[in-house]
């Protein structure tokens, strides 16, 4: 009677062998005037291919692309990659990690309190993440080395508005800009909020009024259609003391 044999099952008896027969092998193979000490480091530069399978890659870039995440691998063959949890992931760098089936994850051990970092005043919420709103928040947080500055990329309108007034009711920043096409809607409800003074902003120059006789901490602003700098110039105007 035949039998017929799982491949994962064949595949985990011949791997366990292999693990126990190869260092016998490795020692009794070895080319005649090879020493010892060449033999333990191509051992351990083949244990070392062999780990990454199993590692974890840290990505610290603010914004991920499929190109950087190609450069950064380097073709290399990792099974999962922890990416900045303020990072912003494009599309492509979507695809290339479910393509490559790649497991990704926020490491959060970069987002654990600091002591040793000044706090951030204000932060940028994107919901609509066009290439000139990515422009202008990134080149504003360099401008400050990323001390006064930080980015959020969230999903939808209502994580904007939950994220927005959480941070303001806990004092976590002086104040906050939401990039999003809703943005009377997000504007409207996070004002709800007896803590919150939002507004949509559209012109650089009602920004001062709008600080001085309303407060204002959630400046909201249409992301479709706005230039780099225009954008610039309104982050750069809303934070100022």
């Amino acid at each position: 009677m035949a039998v017929v044999l799982d491949e994962q099952l064949v595949e985990k008896i011949v791997g366990e062998v292999m693990t126990r027969i190869r260092p016998a092998q490795s020692v009794r193979s070895a080319p005649a005037g090879l020493q010892p000490s060449t033999i333990n480091h191509q051992l351990a530069q083949s244990s070392s291919i062999n780990a990454q399978s199993s590692l974890t890659f840290a990505v610290t870039d603010r914004v991920v692309t499929a190109e950087l995440l190609a450069s950064r691998l380097n073709g290399q063959k990792w099974a999962k990659v922890a990416i900045c949890p303020k990072a912003v992931i494009t599309p492509s760098a979507f695809d290339y990690l479910r393509n490559h089936k790649i497991v990704w994850h926020r490491n959060t051990a970069e987002a654990a309190p600091n002591s040793t970092k000044p706090v951030t005043r204000w932060k940028a919420l994107i919901v609509t993440a066009t290439p000139s709103v990515l422009q202008a928040v990134e080149h504003t947080e360099s401008q400050t080395f990323g001390k006064q500055w930080s980015h959020e990329l969230l999903g939808s309108a209502d994580e904007a508005i939950t994220a927005a007034t959480s941070a303001i009711h806990r004092g976590e920043v002086s104040g906050l800009a939401v990039f999003a096409d809703h943005a009377e809607l997000i504007a409207c409800r996070a004002n709800r909020s007896d803590r919150v003074n939002a507004a949509v902003v559209s012109d650089v120059q009602l920004i001062p009024a709008l600080k001085q006789y309303m407060n204002l901490n959630l400046m909201v602003v249409r992301a479709s259609g706005r230039s780099f700098f225009e954008l610039r110039n309104l982050l750069k105007e809303f934070s100022k003391s």
